[in-house]
């Protein structure tokens, strides 16, 4: 059966499932475990060059350092970033030592916790494809039915654990999961979130 889903396109469940397993609640499945550097959690290794050659084209002197007015909003900028005013003032507010300047590490973070952001980004977009009425949900049966048929499926017992993190009320299949809340419920026990 098809549990009342339209044929979808694969690439959405491949795109879905591969989101999901970043944010596994089974930690084994965690791109984060057993990285015993924090600072490269978020951060592939193509990401981490291209984030520090944008900091050194910035960096005029070479001194290792940027200010942050007015520089870091351009920084941000050339990243692909679009921040507002108000943003860039409390990124800022929050990261200034007190030096007026930021160092590549400060840069790199920023840019981790960015990651992380797009992320549940693109993970939300990714159920939206499943959400066929537009209501911010999809049902416990849809779940289950994207993450064991389409593209690259769970195993059976992945599948179960996630559907019985996703189903936090215990509906069972004809429930509803608001899948933004269970993006948050997932970030929230990402391993590189606790601390």
């Amino acid at each position: 059966s098809n549990l009342g889903l339209k044929p979808l396109r694969p690439l959405s469940a491949q795109r879905l499932q591969k989101e999901l397993r970043g944010f596994s609640p089974f930690g084994e499945a965690s791109s984060s475990m057993g990285d015993d550097n924090p600072e490269e959690d978020g951060l592939t290794p193509a990401e981490k060059a291209k984030f520090t050659e944008a900091f050194n084209i910035w960096d005029r002197q070479q001194q290792g350092y940027i200010p942050w007015v007015p520089d870091f909003a351009c920084l941000w900028r050339s990243i692909g970033q679009n921040p507002t005013e108000t943003e860039i003032k409390r990124i800022v507010s929050e990261n200034d030592t007190g030096t007026g300047h930021f160092e590549l590490e400060t840069f790199l973070k920023l840019c981790e916790d960015r990651s992380d952001s797009v992320r549940k980004e693109q993970l939300i977009e990714a159920f939206k494809t499943f959400d066929k009425d537009g209501k911010g949900t999809i049902s416990v049966a849809q779940l289950r039915y994207v993450l064991l048929m389409l593209g690259d499926p769970l195993e059976e017992a992945e599948a179960d654990e996630f559907v019985d993190f996703a189903d936090k009320d215990k509906e069972g299949p004809a429930g509803e999961i608001d899948y933004e809340l269970l993006v948050e419920r997932l970030d929230d026990k990402d391993p590189k979130n606790v601390g």
